[in-house]
């Protein structure tokens, strides 16, 4: 059975390489499946704004996790670039303060507007999840950042899920460290199942590995896809 769009807005797929053609590759075996393509450091160092542009043709949002961390003034330019992209989601490290998440919330709408495109969700990075640990009060710390600012969105691990959805209910939650129950967690130190990290309160689940270097990319889809649609 068909997964429904419901359940492929809740995924993104993390196309982490070099080489586009792969990432394509990758984002076609997933088409119907898997609502959001994420292109992070490697592939847009490797490829630049053509990987957006490439991966846009397919019909997938794009979620562009560069991860902003710098000077106001350079995050806001930085962020105006991003949404003239036409993208639909872009990071920030929120321990980069108020003023920053604020200029990067600026150059979104800027950008955005510059080019007729709807004004990307900025989603604030909270702790990685390749952290050991992640202790409430820097939890609280950084939200309360975004929460000043005005950003609606954040990353975290699942583990962190039950405190930042009585903190702050409201934001919008994406979570990488996604793992089935026999994926080796890799570099991942606060993983969670599909099911468990949606039935905690996660809105977009990030998953790279158990689908990308699968012998059988759309069927580790569908399995996950599966698993949340029917928890």
């Amino acid at each position: 059975m068909a997964p429904s769009a419901a359940t492929a807005k809740k995924l993104a797929i993390a196309l982490d390489t070099d080489d586009l053609d792969q990432a394509l590759d990758w984002a076609a075996s997933v088409a119907g499946i898997v609502g959001i393509a994420k292109v992070g450091l490697q592939l847009f160092t490797a490829c630049g704004p053509l990987a957006v542009e490439k991966l846009s043709d397919t019909g997938l949002e794009i979620f562009l996790d560069l991860k902003f961390h710098d000077i106001p003034t350079t995050v806001e330019k930085a962020c105006r670039e991003s949404s003239r992209l036409g993208v639909s989601y872009v990071t920030v490290h929120s321990s980069g303060g108020v003023a920053m998440v604020k200029a990067a919330l600026n150059g979104l709408g800027q950008g955005a507007t510059e080019r007729g495109h709807h004004v990307p969700q900025l989603l604030g990075v909270t702790i990685l999840t390749s952290a050991e640990q992640a202790s409430e009060s820097d939890l609280a710390q950084r939200i309360s950042i975004l929460l000043e600012a005005g950003a609606n969105g954040l990353v975290c691990a699942a583990t962190d899920l039950p405190f930042i959805c009585s903190f702050a209910p409201t934001l919008t939650k994406v979570v990488p460290g996604i793992r089935r129950r026999f994926d080796d967690p890799d570099d991942q130190a606060r993983t969670a199942t599909p099911e468990i990290a949606v039935a905690a309160g996660a809105d977009i689940l990030v998953i790279g590995r158990p689908i990308t270097s699968s012998s059988n990319p759309r069927q580790a889809a569908l399995e996950i896809s599966s698993a949340i649609e029917f928890a």
